[in-house]
């Protein structure tokens, strides 16, 4: 299936992810959603904490660009393209991918064993609003995401349009969504 990248996708996208948060996260206790589904695996609370440094740090980058003067950045809309190298990547942090992929150490999680299950699930869906924003803000703007170049948060020397690091955070929220959901029918 081939996605077609527009401002409408991403908002339905982030706006979907905060009903998904909810629903995988509401029947859950404390030590349930602190419980490694088996050894070297990561909780349902590890996971979320792993998405809310990842998108925490992209982000940053990305408000830091919107959240300014815009009058002096591309103008434009419609649908985003991305160059092979970024539609690799999409792919492998997407759910479709199945192979494993590493993660790299400054977004690993936070492994106490004991995290905050209400705290957790507030900062991402707070994290899923403030995607929704920066995409109003885009919007009104009529501001071309795909032309928009920021520094990507892991590698500083790779420039990535907003667009495309919309789209690896969204691909990889839902690869580790369906992660909790492989715990929760497990």
């Amino acid at each position: 299936m081939k996605l077609m990248y527009t401002n409408d996708y991403y908002l339905n996208a982030f706006t979907s992810a905060k009903e998904k948060i909810s629903k995988l996260t509401s029947e859950l206790d404390t030590h349930d959603f602190n419980k490694s589904p088996q050894e070297g695996k990561w909780s349902t609370a590890e996971i979320i904490d792993h998405l809310i440094t990842v998108d925490s740090d992209y982000l940053d980058v990305l408000e830091a660009k919107i959240n300014t003067d815009t009058a002096h950045l591309p103008k434009g809309s419609g649908t985003y393209k991305h160059p092979f190298y970024i539609r690799w990547f999409i792919k492998v942090v997407s759910p479709e991918y199945s192979r494993p992929v590493p993660t790299i150490s400054q977004f690993e999680p936070e492994s106490t064993g004991n995290l905050d299950k209400e705290v957790l699930v507030q900062q991402l869906l707070d994290i899923q609003d403030r995607y929704i924003t920066l995409i109003e803000k885009a919007d009104k703007e009529n501001l071309d995401l795909g032309k928009i170049k920021v520094s990507n948060p892991a590698y500083s020397f790779l420039k990535m349009s907003v667009s495309a690091c919309l789209d690896v955070n969204e691909a990889h929220q839902r690869r580790h969504f369906q992660q909790i959901e492989n715990i929760l029918n497990s």
